[in-house]
């Protein structure tokens, strides 16, 4: 018998989903971002998560400090096998650092992390780093996942998990080559799937979904640095001159205003549930603390779709997301809003593409950007949906526990 149970912590304005998965005795446990503007809350729901032992995968959907600046508290507390991002290059990561610039939450350790990401989570006790390349807007969302075929909940012996999917084999002085000799870093197309099995293949899959902004929206970035900064831009150490200079710092943030008024960055979606089995029995404990307070039973679908800040309200970005997932959106239960319940992320064409979905979630502390909006909440009710909304209060957590 298979039982998992998934919890969307209550940090505030950020994000922190866990998961864990345990099939007689064996289990595996895997987290999905680590960030919060209410750090208070953010290192009380760390600490609970750590308690409960080892990480096998740290999954992060993109590098907003709302979503990583917990990462260096969570691993100096817990191990961690694994950390899967989306893979970024040169631009990518210096796209990250003007909007951090442009938000005025730039940092030095953040800057430093940037710099050599690799290093960072190996310092940090990390055994392996797998990147996935990310899609960009001009394509079409590919074929999906990798997607394995039989599997249930009978199997025994210790969980062993495998990535399928295609290795990238990037043009020369494109960065991070996957090298099947070194098993410690890795970068894996889009579509590269978590297998498991114990004994035999689980019915359970982890399998994230990676974009970039268009190719047009990158060029037009490059050539606003270009102007302003010629080719230093270009030099391998451009980041740590932009550390050590704040004149240059904000002319990096004028270039990002300069492109794009709001977020678009790298992110990486992640599905986590069932490719088959439809037997599967669950329970919500909506205030998981205090189970007494609204406990739910349910029947049909399953998996937890998150979504980190993917702007959905783009066609083409969200007919790629959709395509993308399209042989498991209807397996998914709960899925987890983009950018904290925000109306600029949102769209009412994803009703009907996730027609099981029992309950749309947002994780959103005091802000002041209005999250979560009353619109998305409003049209999530409208639809006969559940909205649920995690702040940082610790009875508005929510979880859910399945098992076949």
């Amino acid at each position: 018998m298979i039982d998992v149970t998934m919890t969307q912590h209550p940090v505030g304005q950020g994000g922190l989903m866990s998961g864990l998965l345990e099939i007689h005795g064996a289990s595996l446990r895997w987290v999905y971002d680590c960030g919060s503007n209410q750090t208070d809350a953010l290192n009380r729901e760390i600490a609970i998560v750590a308690a409960q032992g080892d990480l096998q995968l740290l999954f992060l959907s993109h590098l907003d400090s709302d979503h990583v600046n917990g990462i260096d508290n969570l691993l100096a507390k817990a191990r961690v096998e694994e950390v899967v991002l989306p893979y970024l290059r040169d631009i990518d990561r210096i796209v990250a650092v003007a909007h951090d610039a442009a938000m005025g939450t730039l940092t030095g350790g953040f800057l430093t992390f940037l710099d050599d990401i690799e290093g960072w989570f190996r310092e940090r006790g990390v055994e392996r780093i797998t990147f996935i390349e990310p899609r960009d807007d001009d394509d079409d969302g590919g074929d999906g996942p990798f997607l394995p075929e039989g599997g249930d909940g009978s199997g025994e012996g210790p969980i062993k998990r495998e990535w399928v999917g295609q290795p990238v084999v990037p043009p020369d002085g494109d960065g991070t080559v996957h090298d099947p000799e070194n098993p410690s870093v890795q970068r894996l197309e889009d579509g590269a799937t978590v297998h498991l099995w114990a004994g035999q293949p689980l019915d359970w899959i982890l399998s994230p979904h990676a974009h970039r902004p268009s190719k047009s929206a990158l060029a037009a970035f490059e050539a606003e640095l270009t102007k302003r900064f010629g080719e230093m831009h270009s030099d391998p150490n451009f980041l740590k001159i932009i550390l050590a200079d704040q004149s240059l710092r904000t002319e990096l943030k004028e270039c990002y205003d300069a492109i794009w008024k709001d977020h678009n960055l790298v992110s990486m979606a992640l599905y986590a549930g069932p490719v088959q089995s439809d037997a599967w029995i669950s329970w919500s404990d909506r205030n998981y603390r205090f189970p007494w307070f609204s406990r739910r039973r349910h029947r049909g679908a399953v998996g937890w779709l998150c979504s980190g800040d993917m702007h959905l309200d783009v066609v083409r970005r969200r007919d790629a997301f959709i395509k993308h997932y399209r042989r498991l959106v209807d397996k998914v239960n709960v899925f987890a809003l983009p950018h904290h319940g925000s109306r600029a992320n949102f769209s009412l064409t994803l009703f009907s593409e996730l027609p099981n979905a029992s309950q749309f979630a947002a994780a959103a502390g005091p802000n002041s950007y209005g999250h979560p909006s009353e619109h998305v909440i409003r049209a999530v009710q409208a639809e006969g949906r559940t909205f649920v909304h995690v702040s940082e209060h610790s009875h508005t957590a929510l979880e859910w526990r399945h098992h076949i």
